[in-house]
C-alpha cells in the first residue's frame, strides 16, 4: 500500500533478518544511514519508517552491509567515494532518523548510486554508462579508502555530448550487464567487453 506520491525504489532479496546485519539507505542528496536489519522484522502491510526525508529528498539505494563492508558512493556528475560502514565511519541509528552525510557534491550534482564493495582480492569493477550511452569500467582497487563526507574523486571525465551517468554498478570480470533504454529496448554485453581504464 503506498502513499498517492510514493513509487518503489530498491527490492532486495533476503532469507529472513539474519541474512546480513545492516541496512543501509542513501539519498539523492548524499545521505546515509545504517540500521539493524532486524529493525525492520515486521508484518505490517502498510510498511514501517525505514528513513526521515528531509524537504525534497528522496531515496536513491537500500544496500545490505556488514560490519567490514566498504561502500562506493557515485554521483550523477561522475564523481564518488568509498569508505568503510563500520561503526566508526558510520554508526547505526533507528529507524526514524535521517543519517549523516556521505558525501557533498558541487553545484546541482546528486547521488546517482550507492553499492557495496566485494571483500579485497576479489576481482571486480566499477562499471560506468553515461546518458549518452558510453561506458567505462575501472578496477575496483583503483578507489582508494577515503573518509565519509568528502567531495570524493572522479570515476569517468565527462563531456556534454556523452552526457552525465545513467547507472554505476560493481560487476565481475565475468558478468553481463543489461542498459535498459528510455525507449524500452534493451542492449546486453559483456563486461569484459569494455576494457579497464584508469
Amino acid at each position: 500500500a503506498l502513499q498517492p506520491d510514493e513509487q518503489i525504489a530498491q527490492i532486495l532479496d533476503i532469507r529472513d533478518y539474519e541474512t546480513s546485519r545492516y541496512l543501509v539507505l542513501a539519498s539523492r542528496n548524499g545521505l546515509v544511514k545504517k540500521t539493524m536489519l532486524t529493525e525492520y522484522d515486521t508484518n505490517r502491510s502498510g510498511g514501517i519508517i525505514a528513513i526521515n526525508l528531509r524537504e525534497g529528498d528522496e531515496l536513491v539505494s537500500a544496500l545490505l552491509v556488514e560490519e567490514d563492508s566498504d561502500m562506493l558512493l557515485v554521483s550523477r556528475h561522475g564523481m564518488s567515494i568509498r569508505f568503510t560502514a563500520n561503526d566508526d565511519t558510520l554508526r547505526p541509528m533507528g529507524r526514524s532518523t535521517s543519517g549523516v552525510i556521505g558525501m557533498h557534491f558541487r553545484g546541482d550534482d546528486e547521488l546517482l548510486s550507492a553499492s557495496v564493495l566485494p571483500p579485497e582480492g576479489t576481482a571486480a569493477s566499477v562499471f560506468v554508462v553515461t546518458e549518452g550511452g558510453f561506458a567505462k569500467r575501472t578496477a575496483v582497487d583503483q578507489y582508494r579508502l577515503q573518509g565519509r563526507g568528502g567531495i570524493g574523486i572522479k570515476v569517468a571525465k565527462l563531456s556534454e555530448d556523452r552526457g552525465d551517468l545513467a547507472g554505476a554498478l560493481i560487476a565481475g570480470d565475468e558478468d553481463e550487464v543489461l542498459v535498459v533504454l528510455a525507449s524500452g529496448k534493451v542492449v546486453r554485453s559483456a563486461v569484459a567487453e569494455v576494457p579497464l581504464k584508469g
